[in-house]
């Protein structure tokens, strides 16, 4: 890829926001198109390459709303009504850093009780509401802040907030609810343990803050959590959750003055602390540089350096943001181009800053070829931000990183909830709530300056601190496995002092609240054109952001790998990005990332996000994609290193292995038991010839599709996109034939690999796509498991609430159904002592779910399902994959306008009847994947 402008590794983990409820949704199935959320921009002035940056992203009439209420809580409201969602997110300004000793981790442990009662709310109301008003909530720690989250359509989003309300003075905070809650933070905290780039950034967080409240992890230490009462956390509570500690955030489709009449009725009334007022802190400077090395079961090791940077409030993210992108973000960055292209040390590296308040962190990350490659490896980046420091750097280059950022910010405004994020972040950093939007309003000579002085006061050898996360030497693996035991022991002599002795409450205030009937929808339809060569091109004018999206999907994917190359289609799909005809690879990265174009390559398929100006240029290098890659030796073998490590960490990883090994011992010689990414075996084996015959003979417009979404000339297309793609000729691919699939019979497997926790999995085969009973199983995965919504309203949700025996499960009866069946599975982690147990609850929720289940939840499911169709149209990516999501599955053109009333035709007895069909709990395949079992060779 030679853009990404996804968050690193490091970035997504070292934000350091730990979600309440982390319940991934199932995996994404045929008729499950990801989503985001769309905002309206009326004016957008559009970045050349050698203008100044200076126009602003959003006009006067797309303003932050502020407001402050007389008890001083502040209400920022964002009016956006493309679709008919709303976020709602109510921020308070305490996060772990309030904390003092003997209550580390209560900030976060409230997060978790927040939702568990009040005076008025029993402990499943909120879930069961959320679920009624057929949406999903959420809440967030982090070290500065802590807040709480709804994402409701439109006619639903208002009874969140005396919800919002009531749990702000009125929580109980029971003690048996704490106790099974307590178990459940265990597993989180054993769950953060097994995720050892998270470990590495909290372990060098805690020595680079020792005197700051940064220095102690957000989820606490086991010792403080064990001895926490029901008092302590209302004493917590009752200091730091008030009103004017607190700002409620909507963005969407609303009235601004609705929502400060309802934030007034509903807020208004509790009473401000006046003498609140949080404690400043401060960080002793020395010049030091400090290291942790983590040595663990992995094979390939990870190397992080760190810096200390001005924190969020003091408005210099643009600046750090930009500086990732010059020194190690994007393969035309510096890092990139000398440790991965010329040195060839590394097979990844990557730039990212982590936005805490009052002090930052300017991280770089590096997967080297061989640890032994360290002192070089620090050697180069010493020298690169010496560059950087002393102002060596092109205006090309700033430029890209000025693009880069801001086309980050067209992405945000395509997801509701993530604006909202944003603001509240920003706001309470910075008190500006237009920050998250005008930052990067900086004209380029002013940033320029920021970022030289960022790097040169900063980004010093003698205060670069280094992490290291390294395969455990053989003769500590018993060591290690020990202190696993020691550590499970006293988890459960000390939670087995804390059972649970009361049933979870049912609901009560739920019963009251009535859903209002969803607001039509106009659900955009493509216009559709076929190329001579054979392509369908689908198109749809989309002028919300300045920006468009485009998906060229091919016929080929990993089943048409040969036996003996699997991940040859992967490999091939990677090498389309690194040369061609007209360009090497680094030219190739340079003309991409430097007008801010996000492309990405993966099997089959290909997908850009590019500013509209840049369309001609980007249709151009699909051109170059799809007729000219050169698949030069040099590049080819860089590929090869990528993806061996990419092997390494898959096989590192329990949760995916465990996948894997479900799907090989399910499937057996059928394609879907594929990995895509091949093996180390057949990764090595693959030769220039091999890629260049596949490319010739696969990458053919014969069944390939294109989506174009987004804001395009629509008088200029389709002649642009005959130029480009119109003389693109290939053989004809033929159809896959696939072996016929049987039940497999009850079976217990387990692969050994030295984590905290053992990923449980339990599976079995289910149906294909068009299969007239996936509707039906689609409902029923709301019920069980939360579905499309990941809803906290769910049978899988009920048995964590009653057990305590998982931090996070998920579900799904048509799991990776498409053109063939999918799986029926559910899975966790658990600890290895609760192993058993877990299982048989899981066991036992399946045979009992499908006969009980109830009329009324059926209806809700419906509602459920109903409400997430419009997220299909939430971003131009979105819609896109709508488009060929409906030509794959010859669907027609009003599929989604009809889809709520064929959903509604569903009965009762007819997702029972599909579900009792594919669940049966005594035969299953049961995969177990840590501490179990005997060690086992690497794959």
């Amino acid at each position: 890829m030679p853009t990404q402008r996804q968050p690193s590794i490091i970035l997504r983990i070292a934000r350091l926001v730990i979600f309440w409820f982390l319940l991934p949704a199932c995996p994404m199935h045929a008729s499950t198109i990801e989503t985001s959320s769309t905002i309206t921009i009326n004016q957008t002035t559009i970045i050349t390459m050698n203008q100044p940056i200076t126009a602003p992203v959003k006009d006067q009439s797309h303003v932050v709303h502020k407001t402050v209420l007389p008890n001083g809580m502040t209400i920022l409201v964002l009016e956006e009504h493309a679709l008919p969602k709303v976020a709602i997110q109510l921020w308070y300004g305490v996060g772990s850093r309030d904390e003092t000793d003997k209550e580390r981790g209560i900030a976060h442990l409230i997060e978790h009780m927040i939702f568990k009662g009040t005076e008025k709310l029993s402990e499943s109301d909120i879930n069961v509401v959320t679920h009624m008003l057929s949406g999903n909530c959420n809440a967030f720690t982090s070290y500065d802040f802590t807040g709480y989250l709804f994402n409701l359509p439109t006619q639903n989003w208002r009874e969140a907030l005396p919800i919002m309300a009531d749990c702000m003075v009125n929580c109980t905070f029971k003690s048996d609810m704490l106790n099974s809650e307590m178990k459940a933070v265990i597993q989180e905290l054993k769950m953060y343990r097994d995720h050892y780039t998270r470990s590495l950034v909290d372990e060098m967080i805690g020595v680079i803050f020792s005197e700051h409240p940064y220095h102690h992890p957000i989820i606490g230490y086991k010792q403080d959590l064990w001895s926490v009462g029901s008092d302590d956390l209302k004493a917590f509570y009752r200091t730091h959750y008030v009103p004017n500690n607190a700002t409620l955030v909507v963005v969407g489709d609303v009235k601004t003055q609705e929502v400060i009449e309802l934030a007034q009725k509903y807020f208004g009334s509790i009473p401000a602390d006046l003498s609140y007022k949080r404690p400043t802190n401060y960080l002793n400077k020395d010049i030091a540089a400090k290291s942790v090395t983590l040595y663990r079961d992995v094979q390939q090791p990870s190397l992080l350096y760190a810096f200390v940077v001005p924190g969020t409030k003091d408005k210099k993210d643009y600046a750090l943001q930009s500086l990732a992108w010059i020194i190690g973000k994007g393969k035309s960055s510096r890092l990139y181009t000398r440790l991965v292209e010329k040195e060839q040390l590394a097979t990844s590296v990557d730039a990212s800053y982590v936005d805490l308040f009052d002090y930052g962190l300017f991280f770089i990350e590096c997967e080297p070829k061989n640890a032994d490659d360290a002192a070089r490896i620090k050697k180069i980046i010493g020298e690169i931000i010496q560059e950087i420091g002393q102002g060596s750097f092109t205006d090309q280059e700033l430029t890209k990183a000025v693009k880069q950022t801001r086309m980050n910010l067209f992405d945000t405004l395509e997801d509701l909830e993530q604006q909202a994020s944003e603001i509240g972040k920003y706001f309470l950093a910075t008190g500006d709530p237009n920050f998250a939007f005008t930052m990067t309003d900086q004209p380029l000579d002013s940033l320029k300056k920021d970022i030289i002085a960022i790097a040169s006061a900063y980004l010093r050898l003698t205060v670069m601190h280094e992490g290291a996360v390294l395969p455990l030497p053989a003769t500590e693996l018993p060591i290690w496995q020990t202190v696993q035991e020691e550590s499970d022991e006293e988890d459960n002599r000390i939670l087995a002092a804390r059972p649970r002795n009361t049933e979870v409450e049912p609901p009560s205030y739920a019963l009251t609240v009535k859903p209002q009937s969803a607001i039509p929808f106009n659900f955009p339809k493509a216009t559709t054109w076929t190329l001579a060569n054979g392509l369908k091109v689908f198109v749809y004018h989309n002028a919300i952001t300045p920006k468009i999206d485009v998906i060229v999907d091919l016929k080929v994917d990993e089943a048409y790998d040969p036996a003996d190359k699997f991940g040859l289609c992967l490999f091939m799909s990677k090498m389309l990005v690194e040369g061609t005809k007209k360009y090497n690879a680094q030219e190739f990265a340079r003309e991409l990332e430097s007008r801010g174009i996000g492309l990405n390559t993966d099997i089959g398929a290909l997908s850009m996000s590019l500013l509209r100006e840049d369309l001609p240029f980007a249709l151009d290098i699909i051109n170059q994609m799809l007729m000219h890659a050169t698949f030069d030796e040099q590049q080819i073998e860089k590929v090869r290193e990528n993806l061996l490590t990419r092997i390494k960490n898959f096989w590192d990883d329990a949760s995916t292995v465990a996948t894997q090994l479900t799907k090989e011992a399910i499937y057996k010689n059928h394609p879907y038991a594929r990995s895509g990414l091949g093996t180390v075996e057949s990764i090595k084996s693959i030769t220039k010839k091999d890629l260049e015959e596949f490319y010739k003979k696969y990458v053919s417009p014969h069944g390939a599709r294109m989506a174009i979404v987004g804001d395009y000339d629509q008088n200029c297309l389709r002649p642009l996109v005959e130029k480009e793609v119109g003389s693109w000729h290939g053989p004809a691919v033929a159809q896959m034939t696939y072996p016929k699939l049987e039940q497999i019979k009850e079976t217990r497997l387990s692969h050994y690999l030295n984590r905290d926790q053992i990923a449980l999995m339990l599976a079995r085969l289910s149906v294909e796509r068009l299969n007239p009973d996936f509707d039906k199983l689609l409902l029923f995965d709301q019920i069980l498991s939360g579905g499309a919504l990941t809803s906290m309203s769910s049978r899988l949700f009920e048995l964590r609430e009653r057990s305590g025996l998982f931090y996070t499960i998920r579900g799904s009866t048509v799991a990776g159904a498409y053109e063939q069946p999918g799986l029926m599975m559910i899975k966790t982690i658990v600890s290895l002592d609760r192993l058993a147990e877990a299982e048989k609850a899981i066991r036992d929720t399946l045979r009992t779910c499908v006969n009980s289940l109830t009329q009324e939840e059926v209806e809700e499911a419906k509602r459920a399902l109903e409400a997430t169709l419009i997220n299909n149209f939430a971003s131009n990516h979105a819609i896109a994959l709508a488009f060929l999501f409906l030509d794959r599955y010859k669907l027609p053109a009003d599929f989604f306008d009809n889809r709520a009333a064929n959903l509604e035709k569903i009965t009762l007895k007819q997702v029972q009847d599909a579900a009792n069909k594919v669940i049966n709990a005594d035969e299953l395949v049961v995969m177990t994947v840590g501490r179990v079992g005997q060690a086992e060779k690497r794959k």
